[in-house]
């Protein structure tokens, strides 16, 4: 039966109804995490093939970031210009392909190669899954959706992670990533088929203001001109330092300082990102039911909590022995806050715009946590090796997120008004 869209007053048939849509996004990007991941976690049987160094297996990353950082702005305005559907078709698709070639590249310069185009795929996936959940839900719904669908990235980041690599010892590493290659291209030949997009041109054409820039150079000129966007941008360094240094050294750091085996390590990076999966959502509808859509306030708090459990590493965990299930609970709680300012993140970046500028302004945020990866991860490194430890990377982090998050506050309270914040999506 179909049923009703409260954005546009129309009806809707089933593969229009909400939770279908929500199961079309998480699935996207399951699918695309599910590829990436896996073969991040092939990378030691890939070492094992082409006789490379440590150096050289971590360029495979470098060349990856490298592109998405480098047109991230670009693939939004390209995903605002093809829409949601086309955006996904195009990301997923292309990424299946790209894995598919993966698994028969005979060179390890190939793959890097095939690892810059990966990039420029991936560069799209999140601003279509962004632009279709503000085309779908309404603002008092929307951060709780962003995060059930980026919690899907969760999730395919462990099946990847988990079964690539048992497969792979199984039957090959080629063998493997063929496989999950394969599974890409028939998610993405489900989203041809199956998903529908609402009509939003009439709620894009009445909420367009009177004047709104047209050309990319307008476009950006207009964002960058929006200051209280500017400073949410803060919080998105705050997740990129914290998510890229937690997940490039948590194992390292419960083996080495904690004297921890390398399974347990792995049990408690998984823990981390089990915590994210639900803290996504959880968040959003926290700040949905608790804060009554206020953006800023969510990403304060979170910002807050994350400095306190960075200090808590540092001062406590660094220095006491703790038990290993009070450790399990810290890194569910650390994922938990770290990756759930991802959902409230994208949302508030995505209501300073109208539907249809979506894409860009995503591909502009993206910027801001991507080039935190690329940076942070060595330099918490670095501050390991000359003390010895971690004690002072995690002290560090902590002062650096608790900066940030004071700048976000001030500035965020500073600006808001003068950005008309959040009513650009409901004019």
């Amino acid at each position: 039966m179909p049923g009703h869209n409260p954005a546009t007053g129309k009806r809707t048939n089933w593969h229009q109804k909400p939770w279908f849509m929500l199961i079309i996004f998480s699935v996207a990007y399951i699918a695309v995490f599910a590829n990436i991941q896996g073969f991040v976690a092939l990378l030691p049987l890939v070492q094992e093939e082409f006789l490379i160094s440590r150096a050289q297996v971590g360029l495979y990353t470098s060349f990856y970031f490298l592109s998405a950082v480098l047109i991230a702005v670009f693939s939004g305005r390209i995903t605002d210009y093809l829409g949601t559907k086309k955006g996904l078709i195009l990301s997923v698709g292309v990424i299946g392909l790209m894995m598919g070639l993966h698994s028969v590249a005979p060179l390890y310069g190939i793959l890097l190669v095939l690892a810059f185009f990966t990039g420029i795929a991936f560069s799209i996936v999140t601003p279509s899954v962004n632009k279709g959940v503000v085309e779908l839900a309404d603002p008092s719904k929307r951060s709780f959706y962003m995060g059930i669908v980026h919690g899907g990235g969760g999730i395919g980041g462990i099946l990847g992670a988990v079964t690539l690599p048992y497969f792979g010892e199984m039957i090959g590493w080629r063998s493997a990533l063929l496989m999950s290659s394969v599974f890409a291209v028939a998610v993405a030949l489900f989203i041809f088929r199956y998903y529908h997009p609402l009509d939003s041109s009439e709620v894009e054409e009445k909420s367009s203001p009177e004047g709104e820039p047209k050309t990319f150079k307008e476009d950006l000129s207009y964002l960058l001109g929006n200051r209280y966007l500017l400073s949410i941008f803060s919080m998105g360094i705050v997740f990129g330092i914290s998510i890229s240094s937690v997940t490039g050294h948590y194992p390292l750091f419960m083996t080495q300082d904690l004297d921890f085996s390398a399974p347990f390590a792995g049990l408690g990076l998984g823990t981390f990102h089990v915590g994210g999966i639900l803290g996504q959502p959880f968040w959003g509808l926290i700040n949905e039911k608790v804060f009554h859509g206020d953006r800023r306030k969510g990403l304060a708090l979170l910002g807050i909590l994350i400095f306190v459990l960075t200090m808590f590493f540092a001062l406590i965990v660094s220095r006491f022995a703790l038990p290993a299930y009070t450790i399990l609970i810290l890194s569910f709680l650390l994922g938990f806050c770290i990756l759930g300012t991802i959902a409230i993140y994208f949302t508030a970046v995505s209501e300073q715009v109208t539907a249809k500028h979506v894409g860009m302004v995503t591909g502009l945020a993206l910027i801001f946590p991507r080039t935190s990866t690329v940076i942070a991860p060595p330099l918490f490194g670095l501050v390991a090796d000359i003390r010895g430890n971690y004690y002072g990377s995690w002290f560090i982090l902590g002062v650096i997120v608790l900066v940030l998050t004071v700048s976000f506050i001030y500035f965020s309270g500073k600006y808001m008004s003068l950005s008309g914040s959040g009513e650009k999506q409901e004019s």
